[in-house]
């Protein structure tokens, strides 16, 4: 509560983070923070079962960007913002799923071509271009299990991408 003249009083609450209890954030009054161990541990084990599965989620994934891709290339206008919003989503699954499981460069083409399709202007002759780019970079390194820096032949696939996105944009 705040009065007009120059002695202010304020109210003080204890506010309770029922979030915090509900995930193991039990952390003693004094100390910097704690995570329950526990909690750790079984975050760990989901993530090592979504790991082990990788590969073939990025498979369906990829099969779903194929059709996406097939189905804006052949839409009208209308048609083909309606396919880039989904072909948007799902190179964030794939971006998500290859990062987390160590595959940093399919997240990194992944992540390319959701920025693509989120900052820019569609348009069919640069669309042709630049996702097609995309889709064969992350199928290529897809293929081959790469899984962090790829070498001399992520270098040229990179160059290949940013070219595609220079000449079209």
């Amino acid at each position: 509560m705040t009065q007009k003249n120059d002695d202010t009083k304020v109210m003080m609450y204890k506010m309770a983070n029922r979030l915090k209890e509900r995930v193991g954030f039990n952390a003693p009054k004094d100390s910097e923070g704690f995570l329950n161990p526990a909690a750790i541990e079984e975050a760990d084990k989901l993530i090592a079962e979504v790991c082990a599965t990788c590969p073939e989620t990025i498979s369906k994934h990829l099969a779903t960007l194929d059709a996406l891709w097939e189905a804006m290339r052949s839409g009208s206008p209308a048609e083909r913002d309606a396919s880039a919003t989904k072909v948007f989503a799902t190179a964030h699954e794939i971006k998500d799923i290859s990062a987390m499981c160590g595959f940093e460069l399919i997240a990194y083409f992944a992540e390319s071509l959701r920025d693509y399709i989120e900052k820019t202007n569609l348009n069919l002759q640069a669309q042709i271009v630049i996702v097609q780019a995309h889709l064969d970079a992350i199928k290529v390194v897809h293929h081959r299990g790469v899984k962090k820096d790829g070498g001399p032949e992520a270098e040229e696939l990179k160059r290949m991408v940013q070219k595609a996105i220079d000449k079209f944009q």
